[in-house]
């Protein structure tokens, strides 16, 4: 139970933070620049320990209900990216 109201909370407050604050900086910005810079930061983050703690801690789930196995490979929670966000592979 602990777990699923910490989750809801941290929903909550991602959903809040990028509606409210992040998405209307953003928005303000040439799209291709955004795209670019997101894409370096998601680079840059994933090469750094500190990088994958900082995400876990945002995006990271551990609800055995959104483990899944695609073929053979097993998958602790589903991530979604638009098609195209990250077409050279960066972001692996």
């Amino acid at each position: 139970m602990k777990d699923s109201v910490y989750d809801t909370v941290r929903s909550r407050l991602i959903g809040t933070t990028y509606r409210n604050v992040i998405r209307p900086v953003l928005f303000r910005f040439d799209p291709e620049k955004i795209h670019d810079s997101m894409l370096t930061f998601g680079y840059r983050l994933s090469r750094r320990k500190f990088g994958h703690k900082l995400t876990n801690a945002f995006f990271g789930s551990s609800n055995i209900r959104l483990r899944q196995n695609v073929w053979g490979i097993d998958f602790s929670s589903p991530i979604g990216l638009a098609a195209g966000f990250d077409k050279n592979g960066l972001l692996v």
